[in-house]
């Protein structure tokens, strides 16, 4: 009674010694074909399923997530659409997103009633007596081997919840990307040295129950399957889907796509073969070839294009570490929360891209401006401690070094590519900076970077923020406080409130003019101190400062400041520099007394072109 209406028939009720067989096991024979959509198989393995089925499907599978379980500090409903939403900005065909959607549904039947609330953990409990999964008779096509206790069975979720969904008539390689996400844990734990001390106690708790890190022997045959990346890269989607700060499409997004994935009327459980052969949690051969049972998009390519498509589909691996998961969830619930993040310099860079940069920033100073091109590069200048006149900022230099140019714009820039995932956009570069701060040299009186000019959107609410820039702060020498590192307010940034005049006057925004707001009421500001290589990248919107450099080495940094692009767009790097070059970066910046701007501290020193 307690079935969802979906269910298929209920089997004789299995017995307490069907959970734990006392028989001895033996592995079921191996199925020579899997599942496909020909005629003379249909009638198999199920027709094709009709609408109304389809929407009993996607309303008891979705009543299974709206029950409160827990995942960790995240409902499972939420880890289950973090999850699917990294399949999504893998490119992962549907089939592979529905797949990471429902990864953990064998969690769910180890309860008599999967829409039943619990507070704790849903992988802490073990399976219910009388539990969906018994009723349904799944349990007894588990490799469970003689003598398996309720921690075996628990640890099968993987194989409880592809049974499921084939059950239910979902696509082979959903089914299969559920099946093999488990032992992609346990894969990675053999082949990568650190992988076990990255995870969580609860995952080594699992694991445990889960057979362990794989054997060489089990690692051969799973490099042999088909989906093997796909798995791997569900596991770390897995790790990644675990970030209250998050904000992702909600599970509305992906019904569409698990309708298109039911692509047969229900089955019995077992009629449908697993991916793999397997001796209690350990796997000892592959079943037959993996072939589709999704049905053929409308498009010109041919239904055997899609199945191969399908189920031959490897992620593609970012070149920067921190733009794979889980590291890439990490820096995108920060980039919501918080507004910003810091990459290190391995993780988006590398050591030896960093040293070439640096070489590349020294040359910029040397490059000479006649005062008659628009675009750069501008130079202002300041005292040092020793009161000798040193470079203190350049502007628009890109067009004038090949080598930084390719850093900061060409289609394999390093920083772009991080950027573009931050935004979830392409974007383009609006402006280039390197601030050098010599020893003695000024910080910059905390500040907002608004942008009035070039018709861009302003500020309307914090769901309409307007223009949004990137600002890009890559530490070429180390950043500290004795030195002058950057200083954010990013709980100001939090609320949202837009632009913040460095003081409200009464008759623009406040009842009175106690109630102005300064730039330094914007705090706390929280210091950031990079290493040489690293990243800072905050939005124009969040309040920012820095302090004199009071050390004895130079602190310079590169700026690169990108933005969306636009609906139909301009190119406003060009745009802005030529306003900059008839206004205050005219004959050496004398418009603003040859500071680099308005919130400069330093003693700026005016040298025409």
């Amino acid at each position: 009674s307690n079935l969802p209406r979906l269910a298929i028939p209920v089997v004789e009720r299995p017995t307490s010694t069907t959970l734990n067989p006392k028989k001895k096991w033996t592995p079921r024979a191996t199925r020579q074909t899997r599942m496909t959509e020909t005629k003379e198989e249909a009638k198999v393995v199920g027709m094709t399923p009709s609408e109304a089925y389809k929407d009993e499907v996607v309303a008891s599978i979705r009543s299974f997530y709206d029950d409160g379980s827990k995942y960790g500090s995240l409902s499972q409903s939420l880890h289950a659409v973090q999850a699917a939403r990294q399949a999504v900005l893998a490119g992962a065909p549907k089939e592979v997103v529905v797949g990471a959607l429902l990864h953990d549904i064998g969690w769910k039947l180890a309860r008599e009633n999967p829409k039943t609330p619990n507070g704790e953990p849903i992988y802490f409990n073990a399976p219910e007596k009388g539990c969906l999964a018994e009723q349904l008779g799944i349990l007894t096509h588990c490799a469970i081997p003689d003598g398996a206790d309720v921690a075996r069975l628990r640890a099968q979720h993987d194989v409880i919840g592809g049974t499921f969904l084939r059950m239910l008539g979902f696509d082979e390689t959903v089914a299969h990307v559920v099946e093999g996400h488990v032992l992609a844990k346990r894969y990675l734990c053999h082949a990568e040295a650190d992988y076990h001390g990255k995870l969580s106690a609860a995952s080594k708790r699992t694991l445990e129950f889960q057979g362990g890190p794989m054997t060489a022997d089990e690692a051969a045959i799973f490099e042999k399957d088909p989906l093997f990346e796909a798995c791997v890269e569900m596991r770390r989607w897995d790790e990644g889907a675990k970030e209250p700060h998050w904000g992702v499409p909600t599970w509305d997004a992906y019904e569409p796509l698990i309708r298109e994935c039911v692509v047969r009327e229900r089955s019995a459980p077992g009629e449908c073969a697993g991916t793999y052969e397997r001796r209690g949690n350990e796997i000892v051969g592959l079943v037959a070839t993996v072939t589709t049972t999704s049905p053929p998009e409308p498009s010109s390519a041919s239904k055997e294009e899609k199945t191969e498509t399908a189920l031959s589909w490897a992620p593609t691996i970012p070149a920067q570490p921190c733009l794979r998961s889980p590291r890439q969830t990490e820096l995108l619930a920060q980039w919501q929360h918080k507004g910003y993040v810091v990459l290190r310099r391995d993780e988006w860079l590398g050591a030896d891209a960093a040293e070439a940069l640096s070489q590349a920033v020294w040359e910029v100073p040397k490059i000479k401006y006649d005062g008659s091109a628009p675009n750069g590069p501008f130079h202002t200048w300041e005292k040092d401690r020793a009161g000798e006149t040193v470079p203190s900022r350049t502007e628009a230099y890109a067009d004038h070094h090949p080598v930084l140019d390719k850093f900061l714009r060409s289609d394999d820039s390093p920083l772009k590519a991080v950027v573009a995932h931050l935004a979830g956009e392409k974007v383009a570069l609006y402006k280039d900076k390197i601030n050098y701060k010599a020893p003695g040299g000024g910080g910059y009186a905390a500040h907002q970077d608004g942008y009035r000019g070039l018709e861009v959107p302003q500020y309307k609410s914090p769901e309409d923020r307007g223009f949004i820039t990137y600002v890009c702060m890559v530490a070429v020498d180390a950043s500290t406080t004795a030195n002058g590192c950057p200083e954010l307010g990013w709980e100001c940034w939090q609320r949202k409130e837009g632009w913040l005049r460095e003081i409200k006057m009464p008759d623009q925004c406040c009842a009175t003019k106690e109630d102005a707001v300064t730039f330094q009421d914007m705090g706390p500001y929280e210091a950031i101190e990079m290493d040489r290589g690293d990243v800072l990248i905050y939005d124009n919107f969040m309040p920012h400062r820095s302090g004199v450099n009071t050390a004895s080495e130079w602190r310079r940094a590169l700026f690169g400041i990108y933005y969306g692009n636009e609906t139909e767009p301009r190119d406003l790097r060009k745009l802005y520099y030529e306003r900059e070059a008839v206004g205050r970066r005219a004959k050496g910046s004398s418009k603003g007394g040859g500071k680099a701007n308005a919130f400069h501290t330093g003693t700026p020193v005016i040298i025409e072109p």
